[in-house]
C-alpha cells in the first residue's frame, strides 16, 4: 500500500492533536491534584486552629478564674506555669498568648451594655460615631424591640411598623440574643451598626469602670470633650482611677451610684476573643464569660461563637 504526502500530513496532525489532548488532560489533572492538596492543607490548618483556639480558651479560663482581678487587668496566680502571660488586660487589648494565638478580654463595665442600657450614653455614642443629629428614635425603637408589650413609644416602632415596611420580622419583645440583631431595628442600618458595634456588649454591666473603657465610651458615658479625655488618659496611663473624687478632679464628672465601691472595678462578665493564625487569622472563638460561682458551676458561658 502506498502512502501519499497528504496521508503523512494527516497522520502528523492526528499525532499532534492526540499529543495536545494528552498534555491538556495531564495539565488539568495536575491542576486538580494541586487544588485537592491545597484544600487538604487548608482543612488540616483549620482543624489545627480549632484545637488551638479551644485549648487556648481553656487556658484563659484557668487564668481568669484563678488570677487576681485588678482595676484594669487580671494577673495570673503566683506560680502558675500554664502560660508565660504576665497580665491579661481587660480593655480589649490584643495580646499574644502563644506562638500564633492571640487573646482579647473586655470587661463589660467598660462597654455600653445592651442588657441594662445607659440610654443617654448610647444616644451620645450614636451621635458621635454616626454623625446623627438625633438618635432618640433609635433608642426608643430599641426599647420597643425588647419590651414585652406592643405599645409604641413616640419615636419607636412595634409590629405595625415592621409589617408595614414589608419586613420579614417583628420585634423580639424580649432581650436580644446577639449584637447583630440591633441592626434590624428602625433607624439602624448596617453602616451605623458597624461603627458602634465595637463599643457594645450583650453581657450585663454592674457599674462603670473608666479604666477598661475605650476613648469613645469614656466620652459618651462621662459626657466629656477631647480636652478632658486627654487629661483622664494621661492620668490613667500612670495609675487607674479608683474613686469618684479622682474622676471629678480630672473631668468634673461623677458616676452616681447608691453602692460604694461598685464603680471603677471590673464586672464578673467578660467578653473573650481567641484568634489563631499569623499573619492571617484562621479561626476565632468569641464567648461571654460569667466568672461568678454558684452551687452547680464555677463559671458560666453566656454566649459562644466560632468563626
Amino acid at each position: 500500500m502506498n502512502f501519499t504526502s497528504n496521508d503523512n500530513g494527516s497522520a502528523t496532525l492526528l499525532t499532534m492533536l492526540m499529543a495536545a489532548v494528552i498534555i491538556t488532560v495531564g495539565l488539568g489533572f495536575n491542576w486538580l491534584v494541586k487544588e485537592h492538596l491545597k484544600a487538604s492543607e487548608g482543612l488540616k490548618n483549620k482543624a489545627e486552629a480549632i484545637l488551638k483556639a479551644r485549648s487556648a480558651f481553656d487556658t484563659i479560663l484557668y487564668l481568669v478564674l484563678n488570677g487576681q482581678v485588678l482595676q484594669r487587668e487580671i494577673v495570673p496566680a503566683a506560680g502558675s506555669e500554664i502560660s508565660e502571660l504576665k497580665r491579661l488586660p481587660l480593655d480589649g487589648e490584643r495580646v499574644l498568648l502563644f506562638d500564633d494565638i492571640y487573646v482579647q478580654a473586655q470587661d463589660s463595665n467598660g462597654m455600653l451594655s445592651l442588657v441594662n442600657l445607659n440610654t443617654a450614653a448610647m444616644e451620645r455614642m450614636i451621635k458621635k460615631v454616626g454623625g446623627m443629629d438625633s438618635a432618640s428614635g433609635i433608642i426608643e425603637s430599641y426599647l420597643d424591640w425588647i419590651d414585652t408589650d406592643n405599645l409604641t413609644r413616640v419615636n419607636g416602632a412595634e409590629d405595625f411598623y415592621y409589617k408595614g415596611q414589608g419586613l420579614p420580622y417583628v420585634p423580639r419583645n424580649y432581650a436580644i440574643q446577639y449584637k447583630d440583631e440591633i441592626q434590624w431595628i428602625k433607624g439602624m442600618d448596617k453602616e451605623l451598626y458597624g461603627k458602634i458595634e465595637p463599643y457594645l456588649t450583650i453581657l450585663p454591666s454592674t457599674a462603670f469602670n473608666p479604666n477598661t473603657a475605650s476613648d469613645e465610651v469614656l466620652m459618651a458615658y462621662l459626657y466629656i470633650n477631647e480636652d478632658f479625655l486627654k487629661v483622664l488618659k494621661e492620668y490613667m496611663s500612670k495609675m487607674p482611677v479608683r474613686s469618684d473624687m479622682e474622676l471629678f478632679a480630672l473631668t468634673g464628672r461623677r458616676i452616681v451610684s447608691d453602692m460604694e465601691g461598685v464603680n471603677f472595678a471590673p464586672s464578673p462578665f467578660i467578653d473573650i476573643t481567641v484568634s489563631v493564625g499569623k499573619p492571617r487569622n484562621i479561626y476565632t472563638i468569641k464567648a461571654g464569660l460569667d466568672t461568678r460561682q454558684n452551687m452547680r458551676s464555677p463559671y458560666g458561658v453566656l454566649y459562644w461563637r466560632e468563626e
